[in-house]
């Protein structure tokens, strides 16, 4: 079987893209099995596996515009699994790796388009030191997406194991200004990891994250759930090692220092004092070592409300199932939450969290919002008086329509 697969690469990022209709019709007749994989959330080790259940004799990657990691994905597979025969060629139809006879055939590539939202590395740094990642996969063992490195004499010292674990679209992130020495250089030719260097954003997504201690974050959060008040004054991004110190399920990541492996920025977490051991099987350590402060929902939406608190000028108020507005804070098991509301001196707002849209609204609206995720409705003929019918239409609207 043939296997083939249209990529583009943006700031070493890696992005399936779709077929058209005419690169579909093109696999049916010349017996191509079009493929796609999510890079997000498998590891290198995954898609060894899955080309090799796959039965692949040939495999074909299309790269749109240019992907040097792309090329050194290819080449790792290829030492990796030498009963298959791995092919890269440009859009142009230039190969790149692998048999330049192996096709004899104009692929159609017109209409198939690059990605549209790229992955932004400070996104990748945001989630390396805080902890916090948009999605929470229940699979186990949880994937390994960030690994924190203080030097790269220390790179000698991991298991070449550890990388191979890495989901394919991971960051390692070294704590210096840019360098290509002796470690950087084998790793790069034994793994095709993406890395970034101290020096690669302009500024230190660190200095923009607030510090807690454990007992300062419970102590904010049950102020939350008491009066829906998040305060963010000096409008930080996040909370660094936030996942960590509240005890969030999560090992999607590692701290490798001189003086050990942690599980977290801040060094509270020892997973091991050695670092030439197999970093692989320190990770699922990190998971027993906290109590979850609260309910996982709950952790997983405040580091929400603490950076929409600070788009805002002095202090907000949201509007939750889980704090204080207008009601008392629900309870019991609660449906899927989709969207919040914020009330401040600049006036009333609305988030949705599926799109991360933010839209201005009024008084009433969030009213209605409040007794909707409380399942508090019986409340509001006498709120909103003979008002009410017409305002539960615009809300409904809203909410369901958009």
């Amino acid at each position: 079987m043939i296997g083939l697969t249209v990529l583009s690469e943006s700031e070493g990022w890696l992005h399936q893209l779709d077929p058209t209709d005419a690169l579909t019709t093109f696999c049916e007749q010349h017996r191509f099995s079009m493929d796609r994989y999510d890079y997000d959330q498998h590891t290198f080790l995954d898609l060894l596996d899955y080309m090799d259940f796959q039965e692949f004799e040939h495999y074909l990657f299309v790269l749109q515009g240019p992907g040097e990691r792309t090329l050194r994905l290819v080449a790792y597979l290829q030492q990796r699994m030498l009963h298959v025969q791995f092919h890269l060629i440009n859009e142009r139809g230039d190969v790149l790796f692998g048999d330049p006879y192996f096709l004899n055939k104009t692929i159609p590539l017109e209409g198939t388009t690059g990605y549209a939202q790229p992955i932004e590395l400070q996104d990748a740094l945001m989630s390396l030191f805080t902890g916090v990642y948009p999605d929470t996969a229940s699979r186990q063992p949880q994937p390994l997406r960030h690994v924190y490195v203080e030097t790269t004499d220390l790179l000698d010292s991991i298991a070449p194991t550890l990388f191979d674990q890495m989901t394919i679209n991971s960051l390692l992130y070294i704590d210096q200004s840019t360098r290509h020495d002796l470690p950087v250089i084998e790793l790069m030719s034994r793994t095709p990891v993406l890395l970034a260097f101290a020096d690669t954003l302009a500024f230190s997504i660190k200095e923009r994250l607030a510090t807690f201690e454990r007992s300062d974050l419970d102590a904010v959060m049950k102020h939350w759930h008491k009066t829906g008040i998040v305060s963010n004054l000096e409008r930080r991004a996040g909370i660094l090692d936030y996942a960590t110190l509240v005890g969030m399920p999560a090992s999607h990541r590692l701290f490798i220092r001189n003086d050990g492996i942690y599980a977290d920025y801040g060094k509270r977490i020892l997973l091991s004092p050695a670092s030439d051991l197999n970093v692989c099987q320190l990770r699922e350590r990190q998971l027993n070592d906290w109590e979850a402060l609260f309910p996982i929902p709950q952790l997983a939406l405040y580091p929400i409300l603490f950076q929409l608190a600070s788009a805002f000028q002095g202090t907000s108020q949201f509007v939750t199932p889980y704090s204080m507005f207008e009601l008392p804070q629900a309870e019991g098991k609660l449906g899927p939450l989709t969207m919040i509301g914020i009330q401040n001196n600049e006036g009333c707002f609305a988030f949705e969290l599926t799109t991360n849209q933010l839209f201005e609204t009024d008084e009433v609206f969030l009213a209605i919002l409040e007794a909707d995720q409380k399942e508090q409705f019986d409340i509001l003929p006498e709120r909103l008086g003979e008002d009410y019918e017409a305002a539960i239409q615009t809300y409904k609207e809203l909410i369901y329509h958009g």
